[in-house]
Parts: structure tokens; C-alpha cells; sequence
């Protein structure tokens, strides 16, 4: 470095150096670019240049946001309407006072019964006198 007026100026040597640095740094950037231009072109598919890009923390925030929105309807489908799996019949319908009228006719021809003949209707009933014990109770 030569210097001049109170100016430091570089000699040619060092300015060629400088430049040849520079070209040397511009030459692997656009390596490394075409590298990447080809790995994203041999992707498999619009999906997975997205994937690649939303997961490269060397991205650009907003580039990444928007490649994760992008990428958003592929990899979490939208909700739709889905046809019920079930086969559902429903039953005939029969009016509330039809149905009372019939289980009050059960219910009376079941009390007109004989006692033991109704217990024999009901599995596991035991016969008890007023006071708790069985009226058999030999006590």
C-alpha cells in the first residue's frame, strides 16, 4: 500500500488480489447455486421443494412462512364431509298413546296373575312377609 496525500492507495498487486478473492468467492456462490437449482429440480415433486424450503434455516423468515403456508393444504387435508359408515334403519313409528295403552294392558294381565305364578315370571324373587324376612322363616 502506497500512500499519497494522506490517502492509502493500493498497489496493482493488491488490487488484482483483491479482485481475484472476490471472483474466487462469486465463482462458488454460483456453484453452489446451480447445485441447489439442480436439487430442486430433481425433486419429486412442487411438495417437496416446499418441505425442503419451510425446513432451511438459512431461508429467509418470510420465504419459509410462506412455503410452510403453501405446503399447509398437502401435508393437513381440509376437513370434508365424510358419508356416515353406519346402515341405519329407523324403526316404525308408533304413537306415544298407543304404546301406554299397550303396557297398561300387560301390566294388568301380569297383576291378575296369582301371586306365585307371577313370581315364577320374575327370575330370583324371594317372597318376604312385611317385615323383612322370608314368610318361610321357621324362627
Amino acid at each position: 500500500m502506497v500512500y499519497k496525500g494522506g490517502m492509502v492507495e493500493e498497489t496493482l498487486e493488491q488490487k488484482l488480489k483483491r479482485h481475484e478473492d472476490a471472483l474466487s468467492l462469486c465463482i462458488a456462490e454460483i456453484e453452489k447455486l446451480r447445485a441447489e437449482n439442480e436439487r430442486l429440480r430433481s425433486a419429486e415433486g412442487a411438495h417437496d421443494v416446499l418441505r425442503r424450503l419451510y425446513l432451511d434455516e438459512a431461508q429467509n423468515p418470510n420465504t419459509r412462512v410462506r412455503a410452510a403456508q403453501a405446503a399447509l393444504n398437502v401435508e393437513k387435508p381440509r376437513l370434508a364431509p365424510v358419508e356416515a359408515p353406519l346402515d341405519l334403519v329407523a324403526e316404525p313409528y308408533e304413537p306415544l298413546s298407543v304404546v301406554v295403552e299397550r303396557q297398561r294392558r300387560r301390566a294388568d294381565a301380569i297383576q291378575a296373575l296369582p301371586l306365585a305364578e307371577r313370581e315364577r315370571m320374575i327370575a330370583g324373587v324371594v317372597r318376604r312377609d312385611g317385615n323383612g324376612g322370608n314368610s318361610d322363616d321357621s324362627d
